[in-house]
């Protein structure tokens, strides 16, 4: 079976949606598509077309009557599911192989028994292909301008609590809870198939499906009451120190965010999620979409290290990347902690040739940004300022600093970028912060990729 009706509905049933819901069919190297859809029928019928040709995606949380374009969390109306997305740690755009997904399944089972012991309404389980999630029903919470911040802060205060509590089964079962507070947030529909990445015969497409049919809402009104009790940090993003109140974690007025508490070394790289076109405010820069391997470089007191940017395979490149001389970086400051690409002249292919004796090519290094500067952190300043301190750095071959252009003509700069061998763009809000997870990859609204169709 490729297509399972009768789960799809299901899964449109269990959102519960009060307005109309909004569809995203997305698939790696293709220009994403989306359709605002007003029924049930309607639903099924725009799963079926797109099934198999892309993953298909639904927004979680009630969207703005009306709105006929993909939501940004200013269009976010109502709270009424929370999901657990539970995913086997893996190479990104990879099915999992069978074990993995029954890792998943396992912790998936251990976390719904959890909360049916702690007198919470049991989740309904579903497997999403490659992982797992757990789906909760609440009664439907209003979000409006004076608590959408403080319901996207609980729901992540929520998630962090998660991983605390479920940390050694997490660990021994390899696998994480991904990050789904963000209001605008999709998630997979369950009854289609899932098609991320090549598929081969240890790592097959699936079909998604209900680990147990949700043929009612179990709407828990005691998680409700739990979430909003939640304690209340302020900016919880940066991780505040909790024996500090807000006024004495902030920085200097050069830092208008907190200062997160945290130690010098390999950092969880901060990710963008796809733009559709929606609206944005504030200032925004474009820059080329380098399609290498993302790394940080770390100049320590008296030493150079390059890392991957997964963390959880403890990516250290320091004595592998042969092509890349520690010793051309000795300008770089004591402390410093770049954010870069890992390019090659001869192209992508030839970047694994770059950590050998003798690489077929010469690296580039693309920097884009700074997290750490004379061991202090800066992802509490905004954008801009990040990139000033940047650009005083005198960067030498085999470094290229950069620093972005004004958004205007976003169609034209996206066919430009691509013409030059780069995969697509990001354009990024000058006054936004980096963020810095805990136990995985931060995913911002405040860096949006963009890719042809």
């Amino acid at each position: 079976m490729e297509f399972n009706e009768r789960h799809v509905r299901l899964f449109y049933r269990l959102l519960n949606h009060k307005n109309n819901s909004e569809l995203r069919f997305l698939k790696r190297s293709l220009y994403p598509a989306f359709q605002i859809v007003k029924s049930e029928e309607e639903f099924l019928e725009a799963c079926k077309a797109w099934n198999g040709k892309r993953n298909i995606y639904a927004g979680i949380r009630d969207r703005a009557f009306g709105l006929k374009r993909c939501a940004t969390a200013s269009e976010i109306v109502g709270l009424q599911t929370v999901i657990l997305d539970i995913d086997p740690i893996r190479e990104a755009e990879t099915p999992s192989r069978e074990e993995e997904l029954e890792n998943a399944i396992r912790v998936s089972e251990i976390m719904a028994r959890w909360f049916e012991e702690h007198g919470f309404q049991r989740p309904y389980g579903a497997v999403t292909g490659n992982g797992t999630c757990l789906y909760f029903s609440l009664p439907f919470y209003e979000v409006n301008e004076e608590n959408r911040e403080s319901v996207s802060s609980m729901l992540e205060i929520f998630e962090s609590q998660m991983r605390q509590i479920f940390k050694k089964e997490l660990r021994e079962h390899n696998c994480r809870i991904d990050s789904m507070y963000d209001l605008p947030r999709i998630t997979k529909v369950i009854g289609t198939m899932s098609i991320k990445g090549e598929e081969s015969e240890d790592r097959p497409w699936r079909l998604s499906f209900w680990i147990e049919e949700p043929e009612e809402r179990r709407v828990d009104e005691k998680l409700l009451e739990f979430l909003l009790n939640l304690k209340k940090e302020r900016n919880t993003h940066y991780f505040i120190e909790e024996e500090k109140s807000p006024e004495q974690n902030a920085a200097s007025p050069e830092a208008p965010f907190p200062t997160p508490k945290l130690d010098f070394g390999p950092v969880w790289l901060m990710q963008p999620i796809p733009y559709f076109g929606e609206k944005t405010q504030g200032d925004w820069i474009w820059e080329p979409k380098i399609d290498g391997w993302r790394m940080q470089i770390i100049k320590g007191e008296n030493a150079v290290e390059f890392w991957g940017r997964r963390l959880e395979r403890k990516p250290n490149w320091t004595e592998k990347l042969k092509a890349v001389p520690k010793s051309s970086l000795a300008y770089l400051p004591p402390g410093t902690i770049l954010d870069c690409e890992l390019y090659c002249d001869q192209g992508r292919r030839f970047i694994p040739s770059l950590f050998t004796s003798r690489p077929k090519g010469q690296p580039i290094i693309y920097v884009f940004d700074l997290i750490f500067y004379k061991w202090e952190f800066v992802g509490n300043l905004p954008l801009k300022r990040r990139k000033e301190i940047l650009s005083a750095i005198p960067f030498r071959e085999p470094l290229y600093l950069v620093l972005g252009g004004k958004v205007d003509n976003l169609e034209l700069r996206l066919k430009e970028a691509v013409l030059s061998g780069h995969e697509g763009i990001v354009i990024k809000e000058l006054n936004s912060p980096y963020l810095l997870g805990k136990a995985a990859p931060m995913a911002t609204a405040n860096w949006r990729k963009i890719k042809p169709r």
